[in-house]
């Protein structure tokens, strides 16, 4: 081997040599380097981490406020409901109050009133008996002074007293006319008979006295009859 060939060869070998060297150094700075990242990155996350609790309790105070505000905002509003409520509703329950002891006295008074319509009612019944016994009597003293008014005209003509005997009769035709009105309809009807009977006789007494009699005694008679009818004790 000549001396050319060896020396080229030498340069070759110191290259190679020189760019490994070169090479271990690299190797040896991205170690460093990787070395010295991976103890930074610790670092940042070690101050990150407070940060993070810091936000955390940050954020729960915020929801804290934020809960304690709904809260009172729901008393309030609560408040103000129940305050809306009693201003409202209080003077319709005193209203209903008032309304209710009025329609108590009310009733007290109705209570009262039909009280008094019973007691009224008790007394009418009584009035509608006397006024029915009143009539009764009315009707019997009316019939009585027909009675009397026929027995004195025909007591007068017996005994030839004709102006006494036309008097009597003269009170016997308004006494028998009162009576007809006095009574009911079937009751009137026996009257209106007496009364036709009553008119024969004034036709008669100026010349048949007999006959006259004989009216007055029928006449006379049927007073009787209702009188029995009328007013006979059971």
């Amino acid at each position: 081997m000549t001396m050319n060939e060896e020396k080229p060869k030498d340069e070759l070998e110191k290259k190679i040599s020189e760019a490994e060297l070169e090479a271990q150094q690299q190797d040896s700075e991205e170690t460093e380097e990787s070395s010295i990242a991976f103890e930074v990155v610790p670092e940042d996350s070690a101050e990150e981490a407070p940060s993070e609790r810091k936000g955390l309790s940050k954020a729960r105070k915020i929801w804290r406020q934020v809960l304690a505000w709904l809260v009172v905002i729901a008393i309030a509003f609560a408040g103000g409901f129940f305050l809306d409520t009693l201003m409202r509703y209080q003077p319709e329950q005193d209203r209903t109050a008032v309304l209710l002891v009025d329609l108590d006295e009310a009733q007290a008074e109705i209570d009262s009133l039909k009280a008094e319509i019973e007691r009224l009612g008790a007394f009418e019944d009584q009035n509608t008996a006397l006024s029915t016994e009143i009539n009764q009597l009315n009707i019997h003293l009316v019939l009585l002074s027909a009675r009397a008014s026929v027995a004195d005209a025909s007591l007068a003509v017996e005994q030839g007293r004709q102006a006494d005997a036309k008097l009597a009769l003269n009170k016997t035709g308004s006494t028998l006319d009162a009576l007809k009105d006095l009574l009911n309809a079937e009751q009137a009807e026996v009257v209106e008979n007496m009364i036709q009977r009553y008119e024969l006789v004034m036709i008669e007494i100026e010349n048949d006295e007999a006959t006259v009699l004989t009216d007055l005694e029928l006449l006379l008679t049927k007073l009787q009859t209702l009188e029995n009818t009328l007013f006979a004790s059971p």
